[in-house]
């Protein structure tokens, strides 16, 4: 091969990522969360409704409530949880804190033994244990990270950010099943355009379709799955009651 054909060969890019990681994992946790919960729960209602024969005006209404005040309980569940994520992880962190400045031979011993359990030689662990001593700050977060499996790094998070995620997601996945009963006209085939459109869309935000690189076809199928069964059923309970 001449000079001329090797320059033309391209060049691998070092240090960019091949597998490329789901960005902002937590959040988005948050929105799949929110929105199937979304989904699955307003096509759900929307489907009893219509099975009971109640007419469309009224499901929207109902709907739309359903749909901000899932979004407002959502998103405080969300936040309360957080919260109390942050507070039992500022209390971790102080207790092992306050252990290292007083116990330092016994977090060591122990922080010695947990990377031994990983695979490490005793030589590696002298060597890490030597530079984390020297840094009880360094120290800290590898003892929080090993031992409770929490990272100090996640206090600085936007505490607002997760429940908003979940907050507008369950609101917006919720309203996909309410804009048939505003455009299609009669029950039977206004329920099918209702359920195949929050199916389509569960199914790609449990799948994480719109992430590249993290498609879990299996996870959305389940999804699509359990709100078919769960709208039908529902269907049929409305169908029960109109006649009672």
């Amino acid at each position: 091969m001449d000079s001329q054909s090797e320059s033309r060969l391209p060049t691998p890019e070092i240090g960019k990522e091949k597998h490329p990681h789901i960005p902002a994992r937590q959040l988005m946790d948050r929105i799949v969360l929110g929105g199937s919960d979304g989904a699955i729960e307003s096509v759900d209602m929307t489907a009893a409704l219509n099975g009971a024969g109640v007419g469309f005006g009224t499901i929207l209404l109902a709907g739309l409530a359903f749909a901000i005040a899932g979004a407002v309980s959502m998103f405080f569940s969300s936040f309360l949880a957080r919260r109390s994520e942050v507070q039992s992880l500022k209390t971790d962190i102080e207790r092992e804190r306050m252990e290292i400045e007083t116990e330092p031979e016994e977090e060591k011993a122990e922080l010695e033994g947990l990377l031994k359990e990983e695979g490490y030689t005793q030589q590696e662990v002298s060597v890490i244990m030597g530079r984390l001593v020297k840094n009880k700050e360094m120290w800290l977060r590898e003892q929080l990270r090993r031992e409770l499996r929490v990272h100090a790094e996640d206090l600085e998070s936007d505490s607002f950010a997760r429940p908003v995620a979940a907050g507008l997601s369950f609101f917006l996945l919720a309203l996909v099943a309410l804009l048939p009963y505003v455009f299609v006209a009669g029950q039977l085939g206004t329920l099918a355009v209702s359920l195949t459109l929050s199916l389509v869309a569960l199914f790609a935000l449990t799948s994480r379709a719109f992430v590249r690189g993290h498609f879990d076809f299996s996870a959305g199928l389940e999804s699509a799955v359990v709100g078919a069964l769960a709208a039908g059923l529902l269907y049929l309970i409305g169908r029960v009651i109109s006649t009672i």
